[in-house]
């Protein structure tokens, strides 16, 4: 603050002293004057160009950046009103871990490592990767889901017609490709599977205007149902555990925000309120905190956040010197599978511990690694 100061008056003596050599009477203090404003001046200029010595508190490499605004709620919310703000998290890159870790689950998620984007699944330590779909076409088939059971995985295709994604189901072998519904002249994608494996969600742009809704329909096609029937952008829903309830993406604010809502669409409120994206919630196993993405911070870059499943005492838990991506939990909620672009132009699946330790790399190659989904 004292540098700003001196920086300030030095000018103001620079301005003084041209004045008087501008207008001034007797020609040898004119000159001496103007040789004052440009030693002012250059003083000036030396000390707003020179970088100010840190504190002795910013010297060491911080583990740990000043929280963000405190998330705040609607008003008709009592308990999530009552904000908590975001916990400070690391700054520098998270480290790689070299530790050896054994198999627990496996992992499905989209690449193009194939020459298009394909479904692809690995175990979940990142060993034995294989492609699902695209054998022998090169259609576009993306953003899978385990079934409850792991006996089958949701995606969406464009095979039927490049301007009209379809949702499609196989078994967890690649097998019995089949659509989940007739099809509709409509783009329809982010599939989500009830407990119960018996319904879907998903959301599509064939109401009028081609805003984006959340629909539920049954395995058979039948029972399709409009769950948000609203005139703004619904998107990227997802069932609670025990699937009561639903949480998703709205932005019926004016900006995109994490909303609640019963399983039917009744009693919908709002649990993030940030000034930014905050995007693709998911449910613990328990159904007791929602992970997402968020650029709430500023820097452009995308983090991972968690919250309590009423938007209190959010938290984030990766860098934001990269971009963390589409969070699905593993092991039982103790873990996190995100796509990432942190080592590489293209972007790679890796999965951490729940507070952000233990980063490893799951896949490494040139191509686009993109929207996990994890199971025992």
């Amino acid at each position: 603050m004292i540098r700003y100061i001196i920086i300030a008056l030095l000018i103001l003596l620079g301005i003084a002293s041209l004045g008087s050599a501008l207008f001034g009477r007797f020609r040898n203090r004119r000159i001496a004057l103007a040789l004052v404003t440009v030693i002012a001046w250059g003083i000036a200029g030396i000390l707003l160009l020179t970088p100010s010595t840190p504190r002795a508190a910013e010297t060491d490499t911080p583990s740990t950046i000043a929280p963000t605004t405190a998330i705040s709620a609607l008003p008709t919310t009592t308990a999530a009103a009552e904000s908590t703000p975001v916990a400070a998290a690391p700054v520098s890159p998270l480290p790689l871990t070299t530790a050896t870790f054994t198999p627990t689950g496996q992992i499905t998620w989209h690449s193009n490592r194939s020459g298009s984007l394909q479904v692809w699944v690995m175990n979940d330590d990142g060993s034995n990767p294989r492609q699902l779909t695209g054998i022998t076409s090169s259609d576009t088939n993306v953003e899978p889901a385990w079934s409850p059971d792991g006996s089958q995985i949701v995606f969406v295709s464009d095979r039927d017609d490049v301007e009209a994604l379809q949702i499609y189901v196989m078994n967890a072998d690649g097998s019995q490709q089949t659509p989940w519904m007739p099809f509709d002249a409509s783009h329809n994608w982010s599939p989500a599977w009830s407990p119960d494996g018996q319904t879907l969600l998903f959301e599509t742009n064939r109401d009028p205007g081609a805003i984006t809704q959340l629909y539920a329909v049954k395995r058979d096609g039948s029972d399709l149902r409009n769950l948000t029937q609203t005139a703004t952008n619904e998107s990227r829903g997802k069932w609670s555990p025990d699937g009561k309830q639903i949480v998703f993406v709205s932005e019926r604010t004016g900006n995109r925000d994490i909303f609640v809502m019963n399983s039917d669409g009744s009693n919908v409120r709002q649990i993030t309120d940030s000034l930014e994206d905050d995007l693709f919630p998911a449910w613990s196993p328990d159904g007791r905190e929602i992970a997402f993405q968020s650029n709430r911070e500023g820097g452009g870059n995308f983090g991972i956040y968690i919250m309590n499943a009423d938007g209190r005492n959010v938290r984030r838990v990766t860098d934001l010197t990269a971009n963390y991506i589409t969070p699905a939990w593993a092991n039982d909620g103790q873990s996190l599978v995100v796509a990432s672009d942190r080592d590489d132009p293209d972007w790679e699946i890796y999965m951490l511990d729940r507070n952000g330790s233990n980063l490893r790399r799951l896949t490494n190659n040139q191509f686009a690694d993109r929207f996990p989904s994890w199971h025992p």
